[in-house]
């Protein structure tokens, strides 16, 4: 079973793209004031993982581990290997800050709650690998800058074609292109803001979706959305609709090893 991730444009910035963010004294080790993981109580429930609002923490519903890592380290499903069983057992995690904090120590406290609710030893590997830089077209961005007095934190949707950004900060963007490649993308606009905006690009069968796949002997859907006639690639609509480029590169990729990782005990 895989379940996609839908995060809020807030939930992924400026984590370096070589290692885990790091705080300004490394040996502090950052822990959420209320922190749970269990088993997920309703497997049928939509899947999601949302930042909260604030800069507080993260509240996760039925999503697999395989996708809070994906959150809490940067990467994509493929950059993890482990066990089945983190694809396949969902989870409900709901982690609270007891004050505001910055997004590489909201990285760093789901890190160690995964880390010490399932005994991991990890190793890391880094590698230069084939794939974009996101820059800022001749001519300039065509973003919308979201007002810094709204923190509303929509999903950024992701549906047949369109894909529609709220709060979205570059570095979630370039995450999200990763995604949609298949491929790592490293934000270089220089862009520091968050920025609203809309890109249509040919009908896309990324990986951001609301709902889960149906359990096994569920009902099949008898509505079945129609093709779409391809329209402008994804390296076309970012630069004429957005003023963004991709330029091919080579960019440091990392990829998990799970070494040790134990099945969730009692919180």
């Amino acid at each position: 079973m895989k379940f996609a991730v839908l995060l809020f444009a807030a939930a992924i910035l400026a984590l370096p793209a070589l290692a885990p963010a790091q705080t300004t004294d490394p040996n502090t080790s950052l822990q959420f004031d209320v922190a749970i993981i269990k088993p997920a109580a309703d497997t049928s429930a939509p899947g999601l993982i949302v930042h909260m609002a604030g800069e507080r923490g993260y509240h996760g519903v039925n999503m697999a581990l395989l996708n809070y890592f994906m959150v809490a380290y940067q990467v994509r499903g493929d950059q993890v290997t482990g066990p089945d069983w983190i694809s396949q057992e969902t989870f409900d995690v709901e982690g609270k800050a007891g004050r505001t904090c910055t997004a590489d120590e909201l990285h760093l406290m789901l890190q160690h709650l995964l880390e010490d609710r399932f005994h991991l030893k990890l190793r890391f590997e880094t590698k230069d690998l084939s794939g974009y830089n996101l820059v800022v077209d001749t001519g300039g961005p065509k973003l919308t800058v979201h007002d810094p007095e709204d923190h509303t934190m929509l999903p950024m949707y992701h549906g047949p074609g369109m894909h529609t950004g709220t709060n979205v900060a570059m570095q979630y963007l370039a995450f999200f292109l990763s995604e949609e490649l298949g491929q790592k993308v490293v934000d270089k606009t220089g862009l520091s803001g968050h920025y609203d905006f809309k890109v249509t690009w040919g009908a896309s069968n990324g990986p951001m979706m609301i709902m889960p796949p149906p359990p096994p002997g569920a009902p099949t859907p008898t509505e079945v959305p129609q093709a779409q006639a391809p329209g402008e690639s994804v390296f076309e609509a970012l630069r004429k609709q957005l003023g963004l480029r991709l330029d091919k590169a080579k960019v440091p990729s990392q990829h998990i090893f799970i070494d040790h990782i134990e099945k969730l005990s009692d919180n």
